[in-house]
């Protein structure tokens, strides 16, 4: 199954300071036992928009290049 994050439903939200909405929540680290490995924070509307780009991408495409200068 491997780690998880868990956002509590019952936690406030605060402002992501990448986006700006009210979307940031404390979630927990969570290994496969249950245990609590630790928090981090997580904005939902931009993991959103990441998963969105990682499929837009394809997976053998070559890296943006960026010229020289």
């Amino acid at each position: 199954m491997g780690t998880q994050i868990r956002i509590s439903r019952e936690g406030g939200s605060l402002p992501c300071e990448v986006c700006g909405f009210p979307t940031m929540h404390v979630a927990q680290v969570v290994a496969d036992d249950g245990t609590v490995l630790g928090r981090t924070l997580v904005c939902t509307t931009c993991q959103l928009g990441r998963g969105r780009q990682e499929q837009a991408v394809e997976p053998d495409a070559p890296p943006d290049e960026v010229p020289a200068g």
